[in-house]
Order: structure tokens, then C-alpha cells, then sequence
């Protein structure tokens, strides 16, 4: 479940907290949120219930994404770039 804190919304991962911050008003009106994820960050357009259901969403795909990794097997090598 997301959290709110003035124009601060967080939601817990399995790898960290996913943190939106409201930076204003675009000029169509909408309102402007960084979010950002402990794999990436992004800017959404939107609501603070829009950002929490795009965040949940995002949160999913990227935890299913995961899931679907398989482990190293033994002698296989881990690169990092």
C-alpha cells in the first residue's frame, strides 16, 4: 500500500521503496510527479491516485520480470556493466 506525505508517495518493493515526488503543474494543468524506482526513474503526468496505480503497476512488471530470471548455475559468470 502507498504511503503519502504532503507531495511525497511512496510504495514498498521486494528491493527498496519507489518514491514520487509532485513537481508542479505542466502547462495543460496536469500535474507533474519524478518518480523513482530502485531500477530507474521516470516523470509521469497525472494525478497523486493515477501515480499510485502506474507505480503499483510498474512495481509488478518489474518484480514479475525478476521472477523469470533464472539462477546462475554453477560455473556460469555473472557480468556487470
Amino acid at each position: 500500500m502507498a504511503e503519502a506525505a504532503g507531495d511525497v508517495l511512496t510504495l514498498p518493493t521486494s528491493c527498496g521503496e519507489a518514491e514520487a515526488w509532485h513537481m508542479g503543474r505542466a502547462e495543460a494543468g496536469q500535474n507533474r510527479w519524478c518518480i523513482r524506482y530502485p531500477w530507474s526513474t521516470e516523470t509521469f503526468y497525472g494525478t497523486a491516485e493515477q501515480v499510485v496505480a502506474h507505480m503499483t503497476k510498474r512495481v509488478a512488471e518489474q518484480e514479475a520480470a525478476e521472477a523469470k530470471v533464472p539462477p546462475l548455475g554453477k560455473g556460469d559468470i555473472e557480468w556487470r556493466t
